[in-house]
């Protein structure tokens, strides 16, 4: 018999992503800093600060640059290791790497074409003097890039942690009203329950299947077909569904369960409790680069002064809302001339996962 070992998750990196622009800009940054500085210390009556510098930003520019491909190598070779062994062995590469361009530098600079350096400078002072300023900068550097690398990480397992938390508390609620809804149905057309059992399976398998937090918005709009017409059952005629959404928005990402809740309310505190026909209408369309999703139905009378819908539902998807998309994600709801309204605003990049959801 085959043993089957378990399925191993991708190690978190050690190393900050030096392969992206931002941290090779901050580097660039840093670098021209410490030359402006050297600058400034070494100049007398007989210097060219403009020509010094010119030169120095030149040295360093390739040091930092050296150092950042070094330091994106080395975040690919180092998956598995203790922390102080990563950081020491980025460390003694950045300090090795400083020697070569410095000796290299030596080199150049005694040339006469280009008369940098005074003939007399003696090599070895030359590439020690250099080497152990490198060596105190580039821990300042590591420790700062280290330390925010952490952080990082720490606040994208938190807001993984907290979502999967709200995801866990939004499914059971929307599974026991879904199976109250199919008791009703029993009773009343158990013929059409039972086509309404397949329905509901669907949006359990859709809901567990994305678990990965986003989806196309066509997979949202599928689930809450399903659970419509489990309604639609219930409800026959009573209750009407529309929908105005353009394909083009299809594959929008968005967080899974999200606008389900919204219809759900629609069903639960509107058109149910009407005596006549009702409609919900679902509008779905794009403003200032925000897909806009508006839920209306008609409100009964004795809703019109109270606070309507369940408010835990409500309270996840703002959570939720503010947790991938930070404040450009909203939702906002309210009576408008007999009509509830609830309006999602759902940006394309998410601030959770550093970019466009997937």
């Amino acid at each position: 018999m085959k043993r089957i070992q378990p399925q191993r998750t991708k190690p978190p990196s050690l190393i900050p992503d030096f392969c992206s622009g931002p941290a090779l800009l901050f580097m660039a940054v840093v670098m021209e800093l410490v030359a402006v500085c050297f600058t400034l210390a070494s100049a007398d009556a007989s210097t060219d600060l403009l020509r010094r510098l010119a030169l120095l930003s030149l040295y360093l520019q390739w040091i930092g640059l050296c150092g950042g491909a070094a330091l994106c190598g080395l975040r690919r070779l180092f998956t598995v290791a203790r922390p102080g062994i990563v950081f020491l062995a980025c460390w003694i590469t950045l300090i090795l790497i400083v020697m070569v361009l410095s000796n290299v530098a030596w080199h150049m600079g005694i040339n006469p074409n280009f008369g940098v350096l005074d003939p007399t400078t003696q090599r070895v002072t030359f590439i020690l003097s250099h080497t152990c300023i490198a060596a105190i900068v580039s821990l300042m550097l590591l420790r700062y890039f280290w330390t925010r690398h952490q952080w990082k990480e720490q606040v994208h397992a938190e807001g993984e942690s907290r979502f999967q938390a709200l995801t866990a508390r939004i499914r059971p609620h929307f599974f026991f009203n879904a199976l109250n809804s199919l008791a009703a149905l029993i009773m009343i057309r158990p013929a059409e329950a039972e086509l309404m059992v397949e329905d509901l399976a669907d949006v359990f398998r859709a809901s567990l299947e994305k678990a990965g937090r986003m989806a196309p918005l066509v997979d949202e709009i599928g689930v809450c077909n399903a659970y419509l017409r489990i309604e639609k059952a219930r409800l026959g005629e009573k209750m009407e569904v529309k929908w105005d959404v353009p394909e083009s928005l299809f594959n929008w990402p968005v967080p899974m369960l999200i606008i389900q809740p919204l219809v759900e309310n629609a069903v639960y505190h509107g058109v149910s409790k009407l005596k006549e026909h009702g409609v919900i209408r679902i509008n779905i369309y794009t403003a200032q680069q925000l897909l806009i999703v508006e839920v209306e139905n008609p409100m009964p009378p004795t809703e019109a002064s109270k606070t309507r819908g369940n408010q835990i539902a409500i309270d996840n998807i703002a959570s939720r809302l503010n947790l991938i998309y930070g404040e450009r994600g909203r939702l906002e709801l309210g009576p408008d001339n007999g009509i509830w309204r609830a309006r999602l605003s759902i940006p394309e990049k998410s601030l959770l996962v550093g970019g466009e959801t997937s």
